[in-house]
């Protein structure tokens, strides 16, 4: 893809502060990435939507570092990802990353998980990180549960504590890797009005998701995948009420999506 702004596309400067340019990912003789480009631009929600195994996540993880690509590059804010250790460490500074199994530490309450990586990567002394911690834990709604472990939260405290980590790392984007795949249906709710509020504050974000309401209402973009390529992307309203191609059709309709963007049967909320 070029860096010319799609119609309707929110475009902060002139550069994207993510650019996939076709991008190869082989694990063994499967192809998990063939020729994929994708951008993301400064402010914007770009949602990566597919069938599961599509090659979603393997992008993100390509994105951040935690695969490297076989084949193109992926250049942030221009550059592309550095090869060397300490170089790519300075580069995921930059950038948060939300897991779908959380990743918090058990022993250190939600603090201190929120705490580590200021005082630890940026230097910050312990009470400014200690500041800022409270804050965005008041910020996702878990300003009691400062001193709880993980073992005493829900599955969506869990994850409003991993997102309100990343934040504390003042991100240029946060990456979401199916954030609420593995919460129960009372908890999905809690974080998807997290992220939204940080779609409305302008945090630029790449969202793999299965949350297709999600992707709808809040998505600026919306990426289609299937069996390692990108099928379509585009502006949701099109993606959800006029998808071009039939694979995109398929995977809508097998959801609970019928031809003119409306769920016919239950889907993902938001």
């Amino acid at each position: 893809m070029t860096a010319v702004p799609a119609p309707g596309r929110r475009y902060a400067s002139g550069r994207p502060l993510v650019a996939c340019q076709r991008v190869r990912k082989l694990f063994g003789r499967f192809v998990a990435l063939e020729e994929v480009s994708v951008e993301v631009n400064r402010g914007e929600v770009v949602c990566f939507i597919g069938p599961s195994g599509s090659g979603k996540s393997t992008l993100l993880r390509c994105i951040n570092g935690l695969e490297t690509v076989d084949g193109g590059r992926v250049l942030f804010d221009g550059s592309p990802l550095p090869t060397r250790a300490a170089d790519l460490r300075h580069v995921r500074q930059r950038m948060g990353m939300v897991f779908q199994s959380f990743e918090l530490f058990p022993h250190k309450t939600a603090l201190a998980n929120v705490t580590v990586g200021p005082i630890r990567v940026l230097g910050m002394p312990p009470a400014a990180a200690r500041v800022r911690a409270e804050a965005l834990l008041d910020k996702v709604g878990l300003a009691d549960k400062a001193g709880s472990y993980p073992s005493a939260l829900s599955g969506g405290q869990q994850q409003r504590v991993a997102i309100a980590r990343a934040l504390a790392m003042e991100p240029e984007v946060i990456l979401f890797d199916e954030p609420t795949s593995a919460l129960d249906p009372e908890t999905i709710g809690e974080v998807l009005t997290v992220m939204k509020r940080l779609a409305d504050e302008g945090m630029t974000m790449v969202v793999v998701t299965h949350e297709m309401t999600f992707a709808r209402r809040v998505g600026d973009w919306v990426v289609v995948f299937d069996r390692g390529q990108v099928v379509e992307e585009g502006l949701p309203g099109d993606i959800f009420d006029r998808p071009r191609e039939a694979r995109t059709r398929d995977f809508l309709s097998h959801l609970g999506w019928d031809d003119s963007g409306r769920r016919h049967r239950p889907a993902g909320s938001a």
